[in-house]
């Protein structure tokens, strides 16, 4: 483990020059949440759902100052080289030892749906995974503890990790009597992670419930069937010939001898574990919540592991029935390329969205500096950035969430940093004519109407 540990902290040191480190919106939520609380203070009023293993790191890095952002994301990146080495390994074993299942495999779980670009900017999606398959390894191997300390992490990611791992500790209080207590400690410590930090922090113990049932543009919650519009999009997710993957393990399985029906139906665990995680997913998305494809995404990411074992083993297959016939794995392998193509094409537009965030991040500490500093900003008035980059101005200026407005036009007092949230777009917020120019400083805009007020 160690050595798996030291390789993928060297994996994603080796990236950030590459991929620069640029946190997306709700990892600038995660530090500024992280900063509070290592502060004593906590105000979750405003921002995205509460994650409190994320806030709980970030709140470790907060004394790191400058460092905690890149820092956040380096730790993702290694989860996601760790996710790729615990695929590998079960990818291969459920292959017989297969190497080709097991590269596979790997592959498979990095280029489902975005996993590569959310790692990139620090989202959970890689961290989920990482720990889930840890939790599989460790079960395998009768380590409990270490087992069940992966499912709590499970459990403090994605509220959607809660049936399962309420499942698996059923397993280990019927099988682990001397658990019992760490256990029922866990059942009542895992639900208060969530809700006291938001009770102290906004008042509402369910604030995060309901910030998740209001969905971004464009999301399944938003169609007319929003069940089916959240299964619609997870399938799209793997590399489509894993989908044959999985089918030849579900033929395997039905017809097959016994030998071979018991591995296949091996192989279908993960399969079977991620269509329902995606299928509780689409089932929130009909209730109101998101449905997004991230949330679907570690779900995917098993059916994608168990396709690729699928595919694998259908070519060692061919090549044993049929003298020189190794090029099954050939074409398996051609097959697989042609459909990750336009993914790792899109590598090259990630680089440059990640500097540019990059640049966003770092442009603005500079407009904040050439705008008088945060206390002549807070004196203002409202300070006023556009949508999708509240937590980053909060994270910058040392202020809560909600004193920040990325949403509402600017009205005076207040002071207006204005930047396009992507190379191409227009800038944001709108301008209004009460404001003027006071600074500028790389792609962000500052103007200002104050009439000495300081903000509330």
């Amino acid at each position: 483990m160690q050595r798996v540990l030291a390789v993928a902290i060297g994996a994603a040191l080796l990236s950030l020059p590459l991929l620069v480190p640029a946190p997306s919106y709700d990892p600038w939520a995660w530090l500024l949440w992280g900063r509070e609380v290592a502060d004593g203070r906590l105000s979750t009023l405003d921002g995205p759902a509460f994650k409190p293993l994320p806030v709980a790191v970030c709140a470790l890095l907060a004394p790191l100052a400058a460092a905690a952002p890149w820092l956040w994301v380096l730790l993702v990146r290694a989860a996601a080289v760790i996710a790729a080495v615990l695929a590998f390994g079960l990818a291969r074993r459920l292959a017989g030892g297969s190497r080709v299942a097991g590269a596979l495999g790997a592959t498979a779980v990095l280029l489902c749906g975005g996993l590569l670009a959310h790692s990139a900017a620090g989202a959970e999606p890689a961290l989920l995974l990482a720990l889930a398959l840890g939790a599989a390894a460790a079960w395998r191997e009768r380590r409990m503890r270490i087992a069940l300390a992966c499912a709590v992490g499970c459990a403090l990611l994605r509220a959607e990790a809660w049936p399962f791992v309420a499942v698996a500790g059923a397993g280990l209080w019927r099988a682990r009597p001397q658990d019992r207590v760490l256990l029922a400690a866990l059942a009542v410590a895992v639900p208060a992670a969530w809700l006291v930090p938001e009770l102290i922090g906004s008042g509402d113990p369910l604030r995060s419930g309901a910030r998740a049932r209001v969905p971004n543009p464009g999301q399944p919650a938003l169609a007319d069937v929003p069940v089916l519009a959240a299964l619609r999009a997870a399938i799209a997710l793997p590399l489509w010939p894993l989908w044959a993957g999985i089918a030849a393990l579900i033929a395997i399985w039905a017809r097959g001898a016994i030998a071979g029906a018991r591995r296949a139906r091996a192989a279908l665990a993960p399969a079977a574990a991620g269509a329902a995680w995606i299928v509780l997913v689409a089932l929130m998305a009909q209730a109101g919540f998101s449905g997004e494809p991230r949330y679907s995404l570690p779900g995917a990411a098993l059916i994608a592991l168990s396709g690729a074992v699928g595919l694998a083993t259908v070519a060692t297959s061919v090549a044993s029935s049929r003298p020189g016939a190794t090029a099954a794995t050939l074409v398996v392998l051609a097959v697989v390329a042609l459909a990750a193509a336009p993914r790792l094409a899109d590598l090259r537009d990630l680089r440059a969205e990640q500097a540019y965030h990059w640049r966003l991040a770092g442009d603005l500490a500079d407009a904040v500096d050439a705008a008088g500093g945060p206390d002549a900003v807070l004196a203002c008035g409202r300070p006023y950035v556009g949508r999708l980059r509240g937590p980053l101005m909060a994270y910058r200026i040392g202020v809560a969430k909600h004193r920040v407005e990325p949403d509402e036009p600017p009205r005076p007092p207040g002071m207006v940093f204005r930047s396009a949230l992507r190379p191409a777009a227009v800038p944001a917020p709108a301008a209004p004519q009460q404001f003027s120019e006071v600074a500028r400083a790389g792609v962000w805009q500052v103007l200002a109407a104050c009439d000495g007020t300081p903000s509330s």
